[in-house]
């Protein structure tokens, strides 16, 4: 019963943070705003095949640079096809670039931020000093390099993002474990036995996940731009895969006579880009504890 009744403090101390943070950042309209937008999004992506009203890889040059019309809302390309289709079909391209690109971005920088943090000395220079020279490279070229390197193509791409976007979270956990391995319950934990891995996901990871969490969620509107780049140089998405980039840079040579080629493709990116960052602020407030009362 002793146990039971100690146990109750932890649930009602985890369910009160969850229903704190939750109170917090609905009361950030923009941000809930944002999420149900992206949530919207996901399920269009998702399900394009039944909400694509054409083929968007089906050509018909009859039709072809037609502008928006009751048949075809946001008119066709150089080749006749939907553009609203394919803008459709390209989110899937964009969020699954997005979202792998991140997480393996995310985990990487993890592991090698929490290993310079928590084991400091010649394991802190050797990783940080690694990641200083990724960083001294713009990302974009620096992907640009490893996209010549790997190959174009979706996956290929993917991987030039995430291994360019890895010093951003090895930098920030490496700071946050600094901060939190001085504390007296990690010292508590080293002194009854725990091992070094244990230590750090169990006792450390989980109190630096609120700047993860919100750095993952701006990471992922930086890797769709970087993916629309890379697609708009011809490096990313090849066709006819529909990817919103790639729309941009095939619509650019009919930018005064058809300009709808770029407008609405750029639109997308720009609204999803733009929701992805004020979700992540919106994260960033719910999850901060100087907020908490």
């Amino acid at each position: 019963m002793a146990q039971v009744n100690a146990s109750l403090p932890e649930a009602e101390k985890a369910y009160s943070f969850w229903k704190d943070f939750w109170r917090r950042f609905r009361r950030n309209r923009v941000a809930l705003a944002s999420l149900i937008f992206l949530v919207i999004l996901v399920l269009v992506a998702l399900l394009a095949p039944w909400l694509a009203p054409y083929d968007p890889y089906l050509g018909d040059m009859p039709n072809a640079l037609q502008g928006p019309s009751q048949e075809h809302w946001l008119g066709t390309d150089e080749l006749g096809r939907d553009i609203l289709s394919r803008i459709i079909y390209g989110a899937r391209i964009s969020l699954r670039v997005g979202f792998l690109a991140v997480a393996i971005a995310k985990t990487a920088g993890v592991i090698l931020g929490s290993l310079a943090g928590y084991y400091g000395r010649w394991v802190d220079n050797l990783i940080m000093r690694f990641m200083d020279i990724m960083l001294a490279f713009p990302s974009l070229l620096l992907a640009i390099a490893f996209m010549v390197v790997l190959g174009k193509g979706v996956e290929n791409a993917i991987i030039a993002i995430a291994i360019v976007s890895v010093p951003e979270y090895a930098r920030i956990v490496r700071g946050s474990v600094l901060s939190v391995k001085e504390n007296t319950y990690i010292e508590a934990a080293r002194a009854i036995g725990n091992s070094d891995l244990r230590i750090i996901f169990r006792h450390i990871l989980p109190n630096v996940l609120a700047p993860i969490i919100v750095r993952g969620t701006l990471g992922i509107s930086t890797a769709i731009l970087d993916t629309a780049a890379l697609g708009f140089l011809g490096l990313g998405v090849q066709p006819p895969y529909a990817e919103w980039g790639s729309m941009l840079g095939a619509g650019r040579s009919y930018l005064f006579n058809a300009p709808h080629l770029v407008t609405f493709p750029g639109i997308a990116i720009t609204l999803t880009v733009m929701a992805f960052n004020l979700l992540g602020d919106g994260l960033r407030d719910a999850l901060d504890p100087r907020l908490r009362r």
